[in-house]
C-alpha cells in the first residue's frame, strides 16, 4: 500500500504520492573528467538526487528486482517482438505485468523467428533490434537488451529447460493480443474517463493490492526496467556535465524516420509557445535550462535561433545524428555505432524523465515510455503534448 486512496473523480490532476522534494541542488564540476572520475561525479550534484540516477533500491518507495523464475502457472509466455527500442520496451512491460498477475513466466525471443519455426524461422527476423547485415550476411547481436539493461524475463537456458520439460502451455501473443490485455494499450493515457484512467488493479504476488493503474505501471516499470549501473552512471554524468544542476525543462523532438511514417512538427514554434507557458506556470517566470532530446540534431540551431537568450543543451553535443535517426538503417551499424546511439538514447530517457516539465509529441513510443518513467508524484499538468494525440476523450 504505497499509494494513497483514490481521489475524487473531478480532480483533473492527482498527485499519487507525497514524496519529499528534490534535495537542494548543488554545484557540479564542469571540468572534463578522467574515466575514474565518472562514477563519483555521476553520484554527486543535482542529477544524483533524481530518481533514475540512483539505484532503484534507494527510491523513497524501494523498487526491488523481480524474480522471473517464480511462476506457478503452467502458462509460459513466449514473446517474439520486433521494432524500435521503446516499442520493444512497451511490449515487454505489458507482458511482464500480465505474467506477474497470472503468476506465469515469460521469455523474450531476441533471435530468429517464431517458436514453431513454421515460416522457416524468419518471422520478424529482420525487425529485431540486434539484426545486422554484415558483408551481405544476416547476423545478430544477441543478447541485445542486456547490453544496457538488467535481465527481463527468463534467461534463455531456463526457458529451454522449461520448454523441454513438456509441462508448460506455451503461448506467443501477437501485438494485438498484448494491446488488448488488461495491461495493454497505453494504460489509459488517452482517456479522460476516471473509471478507466484510475482503475484499481492488483498483482498480489508482488504485493500490489488495489493500486491505481497508472501508478501501478510506473512502479512496476521501475522494478522491471533496470539500467545497468555502468550505463546509468555514465548517462547521468553526461547529463550533469551539460549543466543540469537545477530544475529544468525537457523538449522531446522526433523527426527521423517519422518523416515517412506520419506528419511531424516541422517547426520549433509550438515548443517555444508551450515552453513559455510552462515557464510561467511551473518556474515562476524564470527561464530554466532547456534539455532537448531529439533524433535530429539540426533542431538545436533552430531552437537557438528562435530564442538566443535561452540555454539549450542536448546529447547532440556529445553524439551527432544530424540527419535524423532512421530505424531501417540500424542493420548497417557496427557495434560501436550501436552502443553510441543507445547510450545517447538512454541518457535522453533519463534526462526527459527527470525534468520538472516535459513537452513532446505523441507520434513516438518514446513519449509514452517517458511518461511512466517519471516520478510517482509527477502530475499531468507538467506533461504537455506539442501535437495532442488524435484520440477521443483526450485528457489534455
Amino acid at each position: 500500500p504505497f499509494l494513497r486512496t483514490p481521489a475524487n473523480d473531478e480532480q483533473e490532476h492527482r498527485q499519487l504520492l507525497q514524496l519529499n522534494s528534490f534535495n537542494d541542488p548543488k554545484s557540479i564540476q564542469t571540468r572534463t573528467p578522467s574515466p575514474t572520475d565518472i562514477l563519483d561525479q555521476a553520484r554527486s550534484g543535482f542529477m544524483h538526487n533524481t530518481q533514475w540516477c540512483r539505484p532503484p533500491e534507494e527510491d523513497a518507495f524501494p523498487a526491488p528486482p523481480i524474480d522471473y523464475n517464480q511462476c506457478e502457472n503452467p502458462q509460459l509466455i513466449h514473446m517474439d517482438i520486433n521494432g524500435g527500442m521503446t516499442s520493444y520496451l512497451n511490449k515487454i512491460l505489458k507482458v511482464a505485468m500480465w505474467a506477474a498477475r497470472d503468476n506465469s513466466c515469460f521469455y523474450i525471443n531476441e533471435g530468429l523467428g517464431v517458436l514453431n519455426e513454421a515460416d522457416g524461422g524468419k518471422h520478424f527476423s529482420h525487425s529485431k533490434l540486434g539484426y545486422r547485415l554484415v558483408d551481405g550476411q544476416d547476423t545478430y547481436m544477441i543478447p541485445f537488451l542486456t547490453r544496457y539493461f538488467g535481465q527481463m524475463g527468463l534467461e534463455k537456458s531456463r526457458f529451454e529447460e522449461m520448454l523441454a520439460s513438456g509441462t508448460y502451455d506455451v503461448i506467443t501473443p501477437s501485438p494485438s493480443d498484448i494491446n488488448h490485455h488488461d495491461f495493454g494499450g497505453k494504460a489509459s493515457l488517452t482517456t479522460n474517463d476516471p473509471k478507466k484512467r484510475f482503475e484499481i488493479m492488483s498483482i498480489p504476488q508482488l504485493g500490489y493490492n488495489n493500486v491505481e493503474r497508472l501508478s501501478l505501471k510506473k512502479h512496476f516499470l521501475r522494478r522491471m526496467f533496470r539500467i545497468n549501473a555502468d550505463v546509468r552512471d555514465r548517462a547521468c554524468h553526461r547529463l550533469a556535465s551539460q549543466g543540469l544542476d537545477d530544475e529544468y525543462m525537457a523538449l522531446s523532438v522526433r523527426r527521423g524516420d517519422k518523416v515517412t511514417e506520419t506528419s511531424i512538427l516541422d517547426t520549433v514554434d509550438p515548443y517555444i509557445r508551450l515552453a513559455e507557458e510552462g515557464i510561467n506556470s511551473h518556474f515562476d517566470g524564470k527561464v530554466p535550462t532547456m534539455f532537448v532530446a531529439t533524433d535530429d540534431c539540426s533542431v538545436m540551431q533552430e531552437f537557438r535561433d528562435a530564442r538566443p537568450e535561452w540555454t539549450f543543451v542536448s546529447e547532440c553535443d556529445n553524439a551527432s545524428e544530424a540527419n535524423g535517426f532512421v530505424y531501417k538503417e540500424m542493420k548497417l551499424w557496427s557495434e560501436e555505432q550501436t552502443d553510441a546511439h543507445f547510450n545517447k538514447f538512454i541518457a535522453e530517457m533519463i534526462g526527459m524523465a527527470s525534468a520538472r516539465y516535459w513537452i513532446g509529441v505523441a507520434t513516438t513510443n518514446v513519449s509514452y515510455w517517458v511518461y511512466f518513467m517519471r516520478s510517482l508524484d509527477a502530475t499531468d499538468d507538467s506533461f504537455i503534448w506539442a501535437d495532442p494525440p488524435r484520440v477521443p476523450g483526450l485528457p489534455w
